[in-house]
């Protein structure tokens, strides 16, 4: 999500607020569903979900041997067919609506395929206005989204996994340490360091998503063994851990991450043979559970959240394990 979108998503949720405290209202309810195997016709992975500057997130999906892959907008309309693109893609839709492929080239669906000299899909992508950032192993490179031409490059201490924007226009990125751990680095502009490293998961550790809310207050998940069995959701302000929130019941779940801009509540999907798969709010001051949505009857596999446009949504996608099978679903929650 570009930076003027996380913006104007802040400034509606923090209109919705209700109540002296302006605690934001807790999502509690599946409105709709979207069966995303029969938006297509065959059986899809979900390779990515990403906000739309104008309605429901749009999911990029493919299935195995086949030669297309698709776009599919959850908010209704016929899904866009592409051509096959790798598993890693990751896909970012522009202010203007346009949906960039992110993977062993830049694709401007509806345009031009753009070489990008990566060496393979990037681990992480941040579309701020027209520039791509992107991160493969430690190289950092920002490119030109409507050219590809590369404007800079820089090299971080260690593998970077995920990009974000600050409210004050540094990027964040989240490393992991060779030793070991998960930190916090702040970058320039320019994609170089911009002050010491913020440890967040001492050893091990694997970094799942990375959120930045209106106020600059950062929220990261990881995994934090080799199990993935176990989480933990961090905040982080001014530099600083704030909170720490020990997870459990994250086998079969993507650990990704939906926050409220005012920096009060975080959301994420638990879901394990022992747990059943539901939405959770989680309290960014306390670290403690605020409600929780139920998506299956049981359990379930489930990977990525998106907000809607204006902030009153979310959507989950994942599948359900039920007696007919797993059927890969889009669930709309408000």
């Amino acid at each position: 999500m570009s930076r003027t979108a996380a913006i104007a998503l802040a400034v509606l949720l923090a209109a919705a607020c209700t109540g002296g405290d302006d605690v934001p209202p807790l999502l509690d309810t599946v409105v709709d569903t979207v069966d995303l195997d029969a938006a297509v016709g065959t059986d899809v992975v979900v390779y990515d979900l990403a906000p739309s500057p104008d309605g429901l997130p749009v999911a990029l999906v493919g299935a195995a041997g086949a030669a297309e892959s698709w776009l599919v907008p959850l908010a209704g309309g016929t899904p866009t067919a592409v051509p096959a693109v790798d598993p890693d893609s990751e896909l970012v839709i522009a202010d203007d609506g346009t949906p960039l492929i992110v993977g062993t080239a830049l694709t401007r669906v509806g345009g031009a395929v753009l070489p990008l000299r990566l060496d393979g899909p990037p681990d992480a992508v941040l579309l701020d206005g027209d520039v791509l950032n992107l991160a493969r192993d430690t190289r950092l490179t920002a490119v030109d989204a409507g050219t590809g031409e590369v404007r800079v490059t820089a090299v971080a201490p260690g593998p970077v996994t995920h990009l974000a924007g600050a409210p004050d226009g540094d990027l964040l990125a989240l490393v992991t340490r060779p030793g070991g751990g998960v930190d916090l680095l702040r970058l320039s502009p320019d994609l170089r360091p911009d002050d010491e490293p913020v440890e967040l998961v001492a050893g091990g550790g694997t970094p799942t998503a990375l959120r930045v809310t209106a106020d600059g207050t950062v929220v990261v998940t990881a995994y934090v063994n080799e199990a993935l069995d176990a989480g933990r959701l961090v905040t982080v302000v001014d530099g600083r851990v704030q909170t720490v929130a020990d997870l459990e019941g994250t086998d079969d779940t993507a650990l990704d991450l939906a926050v409220d801009p005012t920096g009060r509540v975080a959301y994420v999907v638990l879901s394990a043979s022992y747990h059943p798969a539901e939405l959770t709010a989680i309290d960014l001051a306390t670290g403690g559970r605020t409600g929780t949505v139920a998506l299956c009857g049981g359990a379930g596999a489930f990977g990525a959240i998106a907000p809607s446009a204006d902030g009153r949504t979310l959507t989950v996608v994942g599948s359900c394990i039920g007696a007919d099978g797993p059927s890969t679903t889009a669930f709309v929650i408000e």
